[in-house]
């Protein structure tokens, strides 16, 4: 009798820890994406004395992931480009400080796009294809700007 007793209590034990072992796993925390981190944060490259900043704008959603503004001093005005997927951009990677966008600029031409956190800093990694093949790859980095572009 004693050990039916026993054996039931250890059946019970395994299945209290089974449902909390459940419970837990459904409640595992979902991984923030770079989009959701860094959303709403303004970068730039270069200052207006050097001829040319260009500013880049995180946003959170994958239809509209990031706009650029590039300040040409000479003319003093802004060119505007919003990367959204209308221009056929498609994210290949949004991880917490990592991000990979591809964005299509004709039928046999594409750039991927690699943003990756470095401290304070903003990498960005853009290569060029034509077809598969890579033509063309470059580098910048990008320092936290607290500019208004209104």
């Amino acid at each position: 009798m004693k050990s039916k007793i026993i054996r039931i209590k250890a059946f019970a034990v395994l299945v209290v820890v089974a449902i909390l072992f459940s419970a837990f796993n459904l409640k595992e925390k979902k991984e923030k994406t770079f989009l959701d981190t860094h959303k709403d944060t303004l970068w730039k490259i270069g200052e207006p004395e050097e001829g040319l900043t260009i500013y880049a704008h995180i946003n959170r959603s994958d239809w509209e992931p990031f706009e650029i503004w590039l300040y040409n001093v000479i003319d003093d005005c802004y060119f505007y480009e919003q990367y959204a997927e209308s221009v056929d951009t498609e994210i290949l990677e949004n991880k917490k400080n990592k991000v990979q966008i591809k964005i299509k600029e004709s039928e046999n031409e594409h750039g991927i796009f690699t943003l990756t956190m470095n401290g304070n800093s903003l990498h960005l990694e853009l290569d060029s294809f034509e077809g598969e093949k890579l033509v063309k790859e470059e580098q910048f980095t990008l320092k936290i700007s607290n500019h208004h572009l209104d």
